[in-house]
């Protein structure tokens, strides 16, 4: 992302525009949006045909290959770029959502008229009324598209998967690690950043005066308007709380009946009626939804740096009923940066390997102070977190020593209220699961005076009774 951002800087000093203008000449210079679904979307984007460029030769190719997406045999996902906030985003949905955001912001949303005709038929094209080119341009079209595909049996998955960069301090190549949908993790990344951003557009009275700007600020900078909450840390809060369930499910369905209007002859849409493009519609945003919106981001152990595992692991028999919390104590002060937490999570990895001979990070997942979860053992390994009790629960720490402060409370709530539930939802957790927290299944302090009260209110926490030298006690 430092990389486009330079060449953003680059092309708007020439241009000396506004950001209306540098989307403008952006896309005419990089030939976006010429399809008949796009103008018909956003309307005529791109300026007239110009001898004048703005870019370099080098810049250009460079920024032709990011805003073309696409995974070729090899599982290589193109047109994708690494952000300081240790995930990967797809550019076209993004540039596409920031595209709809100015136009909207100009009042030129567009509303179900003539806008395009059919040249063998010479039938008109209308856009259904309720749906919004903002949300078409970067999450509903494709994600009705998606599912569609998957319905017909034309894809094998429907969503996902993430992938890994082949270095992370000089990305080249991102490789998927699994059988890929057509909206993988870092398309979805790219569409949530670009509803918001083009949310953020389209309603600020004072947006940034460039692009370049706007994009610092949102990726590893202080924030949209200096607010640290409106970071691409947060990118699942904040479009959660931009987009309710209904309004995705009304756009998506608007999405794939205009691209029935649109593609008649496909025999993609053959004998499907309203109601299955509907059924369609809901499966998908539900699924969505949960996995996207209501479950963490996770980052995988390829993104920090993890060693390989010493030896063979041990498989957990899923679903598990305990969940058992620790703080790391060493590390003692919270990571708030991708930077820092991966490299604590090398330096735990480290500890544990190294100076106590174990196979791996003992965690199974670590809660960062940067909005992310941290992968250690995953949800199918064995891990040495909590002894005598591995095989029956999951170790989630926290980074930071607590007894006497508690971590942020974005972390915390991001292992309450939706890592805790995704793992229930993913039937790698028992719905009547149990939480304790470490010092009640042996001698220690872990996971700190103030964090052990915080659990205490948590849904699932339950007492742990044993006899201490005859005496029965209770924690």
């Amino acid at each position: 992302m430092d990389s486009v951002t330079g060449v953003l800087e680059d092309f708007e000093s020439q241009l000396r525009g506004t950001p209306d203008q540098t989307v403008t000449e952006l896309f005419r210079e990089l030939e976006c949006c010429e399809d008949e679904l796009c103008q018909l979307l956003l309307g005529p984007v791109t300026s007239a045909p110009s001898d004048v460029s703005y870019l370099s030769e080098q810049q250009s190719i460079f920024l032709k290959n990011l805003v073309n997406h696409e995974v070729d045999a090899s599982l290589v996902e193109h047109g994708v770029v690494l952000t300081p906030d240790g995930t990967t985003v797809s550019l076209s949905p993004l540039l596409a959502g920031i595209a709809a955001g100015l136009q909207r912001s100009h009042k030129e949303t567009l509303h179900a008229t003539p806008l395009i005709a059919n040249s063998t038929n010479s039938s008109v094209v209308e856009l259904p009324l309720t749906l919004e080119p903002l949300f078409a341009t970067t999450i509903a079209m494709d994600l009705g598209k998606a599912f569609l595909l998957f319905h017909t049996n034309r894809s094998q998955v429907a969503l996902g998967p993430d992938g890994c960069w082949d270095s992370i301090s000089a990305p080249q190549k991102f490789t998927l690690m699994g059988a890929p949908s057509t909206l993988p993790d870092a398309f979805i990344n790219g569409a949530m950043d670009g509803l918001i951003l083009g949310t953020y557009l389209a309603e600020k009275a004072d947006p940034p005066s460039n692009l370049s700007v706007l994009l610092k600020d949102y990726y590893g900078g202080e924030g949209l308007g200096g607010e640290s909450a409106m970071q691409s840390n947060f990118r699942r809060k904040n479009f959660a709380a931009l987009v309710s369930e209904e309004k995705l499910r009304m756009q998506v369905e608007d999405s794939l009946l205009l691209l029935r209007r649109l593609n008649e002859s496909n025999p993609l849409f053959d004998g499907l009626t309203n109601e299955e493009l509907r059924s369609v519609a809901n499966q998908a945003v539900e699924e969505f939804t949960a996995l996207y919106v209501e479950c963490p981001a996770i980052i995988p152990r390829c993104m920090w740096g993890a060693r390989p595992y010493r030896g063979t692991p041990a498989q957990l028999q899923l679903p598990l009923g305990f969940v058992y919390i620790h703080h790391t104590s060493t590390p003692a002060k919270p990571c708030r940066s991708f930077p820092s937490c991966a490299a604590d999570m090398r330096s735990m990895q480290r500890f544990h390997q190294d100076f106590r001979g174990w196979d791996d990070i003992g965690y199974s997942y670590v809660a960062g102070g940067d909005g992310y979860i941290y992968q250690g053992r995953g949800w199918h390994w064995v891990g040495a977190h909590t002894r005598s009790y591995n095989t029956k629960g999951y170790g989630i720490s926290f980074i930071g020593d607590y007894m006497e402060a508690l971590p942020d409370a974005q972390s915390m709530e991001l292992v309450k209220n939706n890592f805790i539930k995704c793992a229930v939802r993913g039937s790698k957790l028992q719905a009547n699961y149990t939480i304790h927290g470490h010092r009640q299944m042996g001698n220690t302090l872990c996971p700190g005076d103030r964090l052990f009260k915080e659990i205490q209110t948590w849904k699932g926490f339950a007492e742990r009774c044993f006899t201490d030298k005859g005496v029965r006690r209770c924690i």
